[in-house]
């Protein structure tokens, strides 16, 4: 990590962190414990879309992760657990579709949230709920997290346009 980069970050985990937890307040329309909108993820977008820093990514990723967690006073619980995994898989991902060179960022933000969410759903399966059912609730975390994740890349935008006025 730069030395400069390191303010940036701050903000981009403080304000991720926040958004995080109010998530937290909002209800999701599935219902599925633990289930959060994914607006939060807009700050690794950013990030990673900014400086194409695979490193700074996975810094935002695991701060919010773990400072929402703590502020939401779900640290280390399952939905942790999973919001945690499927945040570092869609920052990998999206990282390498980055490379690749070949999507704008509305498609980068969805292959973010398409990992995101099947990461989620598989770590659910195969530590905390143990029934491959979990699995009925892919296509509906999916459809949601286009939604989000169109959010995501529209807030990106916005930012990117203002900042480089």
């Amino acid at each position: 990590m730069v030395k400069n980069n390191i303010p940036r970050l701050a903000i981009l985990t403080a304000l991720s962190s926040a958004v995080y937890y109010l998530e937290t307040l909002v209800p999701f329309p599935i219902p599925l414990p633990g289930a959060r909108w994914g607006f939060s993820n807009f700050a690794i977008l950013y990030s990673l879309n900014s400086d194409e820093n695979l490193i700074n990514g996975i810094y935002i990723a695991l701060f919010k992760s773990v400072l929402g967690a703590l502020l939401a006073g779900k640290l280390f619980s399952p939905t942790f657990l999973m919001g945690l995994s499927g945040s570092l898989i869609a920052t990998f991902t999206m990282y390498i579709v980055i490379k690749t060179k070949k999507f704008g960022i509305i498609g980068i933000s969805e292959v973010g949230a398409i990992f995101n969410n099947l990461t989620q759903v598989t770590i659910g399966w195969l530590f905390i709920v143990k029934s491959i059912g979990i699995f009925w609730y892919l296509p509906q975390m999916i459809l949601f997290g286009t939604f989000s994740a169109l959010a995501n890349a529209f807030v990106v935008k916005s930012t990117f346009r203002s900042v480089n006025r």
